[in-house]
């Protein structure tokens, strides 16, 4: 997944690599084998999932004001 990361620039693609990301961590967190670890993915998959909120909000806010 991070080989896939966009480059710089497009927030919207950006934002959805990191959907992405989440998605897979939250599959990564079914088949765990301790709960740590189920929590950590969980978690930043929650985490991940902000920062594609927040890239987003950030990148619309930027585009009206041009």
């Amino acid at each position: 997944m991070k080989s896939q990361k966009p480059s710089d620039g497009d927030f919207v693609e950006f934002a959805n690599w990191r959907e992405k990301i989440a998605g897979a961590l939250d599959a990564l967190a079914c088949v765990l084998n301790f709960e740590e670890d189920r929590d950590r993915a969980s978690a930043e998959a929650a985490a991940a999932r902000e920062q594609a909120a927040d890239v987003r909000r950030r990148g619309e806010i930027g585009f009206s004001e041009r």
